[in-house]
């Protein structure tokens, strides 16, 4: 008789968690159908500025090395021969990715 109650308290306890656990996934995830996906284009776009910057000090960055001083032609020409350089490298390898 003890044993029933046992079972009978431990089977309602386990049934009170499994409820909980699946109102915790369906409030996970309308909290991401709300709030995270309408702010996906947002975030992309901020680590592409990011990336773009971080390229772009790059290339400042190896410029400067070669001894070329901000401003003049060559140091223009070394960022636009660099970012050339870039573009063919990633659309290589996007090219290469496609197979």
């Amino acid at each position: 008789m003890k044993s029933l109650k046992i079972r009978e308290i431990v089977k309602r306890v386990y049934n009170n968690v499994e409820i909980a656990l699946w109102a915790m996934l369906l409030a996970v995830v309308i909290y991401f159908i709300a709030f995270i996906i309408p702010k996906i284009p947002e975030i992309h776009a901020r680590s592409e500025r990011i990336r773009v910057e971080e390229i772009a000090a790059e290339n400042a960055s190896f410029c400067e090395k070669l001894n070329l001083k901000r401003g003049t032609d060559k140091y223009n020409q070394c960022l636009l021969d660099l970012g050339q350089f870039r573009l063919n490298v990633e659309n290589r390898i996007e090219n290469e990715s496609e197979f």
